[in-house]
């Protein structure tokens, strides 16, 4: 694995790092609305584009993980060249000291983590199944509109949010097998009136892990009310206070 190539950190500098995009999830609308949505803080957000980057050096000076990747190998292969008539082979998605260096810095050091839609697919990476909290099994749905409710009223990621419905969503099924996870709402599918946890949360170590299962399309990723939960999931991982969004 080659190290990501980052300066050190700045004194002061809140670290996020984003790994989204595969071969049918729109890396580009993630990145796009995600750095929108995150742009008031301040922070820097760094973008992976290939798996040799995602290195145990680079989570170690990380704040905030938030990652929306699915499957054993990246979807293409990398290259730095700006004019590609082959690309090289694939990296492998997620290796044995990847998956160990999350969960270490989450639980030891206390970075946060903020699981997004496919990530709770990796049924193989069974440290990152139990971070989050579920069972590992392969699950898909069928695009149709998705209603989300049950908001926890407590929650301060879900305080005072309203009902609402995303447009071209799937309906994962995941089943939570940790007491200690705290659901924080529901979704339901309209078309076929499936029934799942769209959002949890969970305390581990000194870090904290949440949830968001939403966002197989950018509808999720652009509507005004889903960028309130990335945002304040983003902003409770990190134990920080969550000032109002304004988009």
């Amino acid at each position: 694995m080659a190290n990501s190539p980052i300066s050190p950190k700045l004194p002061g500098e809140t670290r996020v790092v984003f790994f989204g995009g595969d071969y049918i999830h729109n890396g580009v609308g993630q990145e796009r609305y995600l750095r929108e949505t995150l742009a008031p803080t301040g922070w820097r957000l760094f973008s992976i584009r290939a798996s040799r980057f995602l290195t145990p050096e680079l989570l170690a000076e990380t704040d905030l993980l938030m990652l929306a990747r699915v499957g054993e190998f990246d979807a293409e292969g990398f290259s730095g060249e700006g004019l590609v008539e082959e690309r090289p082979d694939p990296d492998p998605f997620l290796p044995p000291e990847t998956e160990r260096a999350i969960v270490d810095n989450v639980i030891e050091r206390g970075m946060g983590f903020v699981a997004l839609h496919c990530t709770a697919g990796n049924v193989n990476r069974t440290k990152l199944m139990e971070l989050i909290g579920i069972k590992p099994h392969k699950s898909g749905a069928p695009l149709q509109t998705v209603r989300l409710h049950n908001f926890d009223p407590d929650h301060p990621i879900t305080r005072e949010i309203s009902d609402f419905e995303l447009e071209h969503e799937e309906n994962l099924m995941k089943e939570i097998v940790d007491d200690r996870v705290m659901r924080l709402f529901k979704s339901t599918g309209l078309a076929d009136g499936s029934v799942a946890n769209g959002g949890w949360c969970v305390e581990r170590g000194k870090g904290r892990v949440v949830v968001l299962m939403a966002g197989h399309t950018n509808d999720a990723w652009k509507h005004p009310k889903y960028r309130e939960l990335h945002w304040r999931a983003a902003h409770w991982t990190m134990g920080r206070e969550i000032p109002p969004l304004r988009l």
